[in-house]
């Protein structure tokens, strides 16, 4: 592996922890209004990564905080109540639903689509001098190397790291 893929990958990795960590560790309180980040936030029985679904809820649906357990939140919504790690939630209600933007980019949240799109030239010029030329050969291979990482790889990682909702 050559160090410019190396380096692709280390920074991919990071980005990704970083990524898997709620955005401030938000301080919540009992009877705190929140809203959920996912199409479908699971409400869990328990305080627990594995424990049983009792119910999910949509994107930006609002949630009542009924306890608190370290990382986990008890909460209520319309559909029901249960248990959902922090970093499932948002303390503002979310804007765009994930994945929305296809067709506009705010360079503010640049996401996998504007990554995707085709460089300026001025940015081919910069590439092509720092030897980075090659974008769109980097990104199949790293969605190669992406998609060869099994689900329960990455969830193994998650427990033995207590990364994520995985954290005692």
């Amino acid at each position: 592996m050559n160090a410019k893929r190396l380096s692709l990958m280390s920074t991919c990795l990071v980005l990704s922890c970083l990524l898997l960590m709620p955005a401030g560790w938000a301080e919540f309180k009992k009877r705190q209004k929140v809203w959920s980040k996912h199409y479908e936030t699971p409400l869990l029985a328990e305080p627990r990564p594995l424990a049983a679904v009792e119910t999910t809820v949509g994107f930006g649906k609002k949630l009542t905080i009924r306890e608190i357990s370290g990382t986990w939140l008890r909460v209520k919504s319309d559909e029901g109540e249960g248990w959902v790690f922090q970093g499932n939630v948002a303390t503002d209600k979310p804007k765009l639903a994930p994945d929305a933007g296809w067709s506009k980019i705010d360079a503010a949240q640049t996401d996998t689509v504007a990554a995707a799109r085709p460089l300026a030239p001025a940015a081919e010029s910069y590439a092509e001098r720092n030897n980075a030329g090659d974008a769109k050969a980097d990104i199949d291979w790293l969605d190669a190397e992406a998609d060869a990482i099994t689900e329960d790889e990455t969830v193994l990682y998650m427990v033995e790291n207590q990364l994520g909702e995985f954290q005692e």
